[in-house]
């Protein structure tokens, strides 16, 4: 046990220092997922498995690099806020991990215990994840919840973020009063490591918030506008919507895929009505909500009445006209099917 926490321990003084290389680690893992399919016997089962692995390494090594930055007392980009931690960040954390593993589960468990057995692990993933988005929800101050929960960490700006830290510490260099005085206005806690700003630190008198943070995170939250949450409320029921749909009118009906797509619509639109309501990064997830409305293109029964005939004509057309794209389109046309059967359940994005 000792060797193995020395191993883990050296292992994440890497991550913090090599950010770049553990990022073409990342990309490499997850290219061979792709590499591999349909080239080897049970390549579905091996390929999930390598890129769920993929996604839980990025996830791991996301929450080594904001550590190390919150340690350095380093603002981390695109990271939660202070309001949505504890348990509701290791649930964020909990939720992030079933979705990445979720195919990989089902299709696991069709292997074991069959079609139905299948049906049985999709209809519990899928309540433990409306469940856990819906407490998020209810206990922290976020209006919109992103997919994955705990997105991953936004590289570049944390590279562009080092370079401009390294720029103000030459500044720094060069003006050693200012900086002499700015370490004079906080100070580290010994327990925690957070740094906290001394009273002599504080802002003009007239912008001053004397409020507890306790009482800003519940006027924040009581501030939140009802049509918002019952918006999210319906986006994070529908995969149950769906399911219960799926149960009434059968895997391949219009009637399931009718009400799946009534209900992201409906949820889309209360949110567009109220899109004055929202911030920048809201209405971003907002957009990539939309957009993912294109991926009911690719779902049955729509796939197979209107979308799969056209989309063969294109990849054969390319694979035999064309001298170089051809080496991907063949390979693409053939496997497209099993992505389409695997993927593009109605509740995934």
């Amino acid at each position: 046990m000792d060797n193995l926490k020395h191993i883990v321990k050296a292992y994440e003084i890497w991550v913090a220092k090599n950010p770049d290389t553990v990022c073409d680690v990342e990309t490499t893992a997850k290219w061979l997922s792709y590499f591999i399919a349909g080239r080897i016997s049970d390549s579905t089962v091996v390929t999930e498995l390598i890129y769920s692995l993929s996604n839980l390494l990025v996830l791991y090594n996301d929450r080594i690099i904001a550590k190390d930055r919150k340690e350095k007392g380093e603002k981390v980009p695109g990271e939660i806020e202070p309001a949505a931690s504890g348990f509701c960040y290791r649930l964020k954390v909990m939720l992030t991990t079933l979705e990445y593993c979720e195919v990989f589960i089902e299709i696991s468990a069709k292997r074991v215990f069959g079609n139905k057995g299948k049906w049985v692990f999709i209809a519990g993933l899928q309540v433990l994840k409306a469940a856990g988005r819906f407490f998020i929800l209810k206990h922290s101050t976020e209006q919109i919840i992103t997919s994955p929960a705990m997105p991953a960490l936004n590289r570049r700006a944390l590279k562009n973020d080092n370079k401009n830290s390294r720029l103000r510490s030459g500044c720094q260099q060069t003006d050693n009063k200012n900086s002499l005085e700015e370490h004079n206005f906080t100070f580290k806690l010994k327990r925690s490591g957070r740094v906290v700003r001394k009273v002599e630190g504080a802002p003009p008198l007239h912008y001053r918030s004397f409020k507890l943070n306790e009482e800003l995170e519940t006027m924040q939250k009581s501030q939140v506008p009802k049509i918002l949450l019952q918006a999210e409320y319906l986006y994070i029921a529908k995969p149950l919507i769906h399911l219960a749909s799926m149960g009434m009118f059968g895997e391949k009906s219009w009637k399931q895929f009718v009400v799946s797509l009534a209900v992201d619509i409906s949820s889309i639109n209360m949110y567009r009505r109220n899109r004055h309501l929202m911030s920048k990064q809201q209405q971003l997830i907002l957009s990539h909500r939309c957009i993912n409305l294109l991926l009911y293109l690719m779902r049955t029964p729509f796939y197979e009445k209107f979308t799969q005939s056209r989309l063969e004509r294109i990849l054969g057309f390319i694979a035999n006209h064309v001298p170089i794209a051809k080496m991907v389109a063949g390979p693409l046309r053939e496997y497209i099917p099993h992505w389409q059967s695997t993927y593009f359940y109605l509740w995934s994005t």
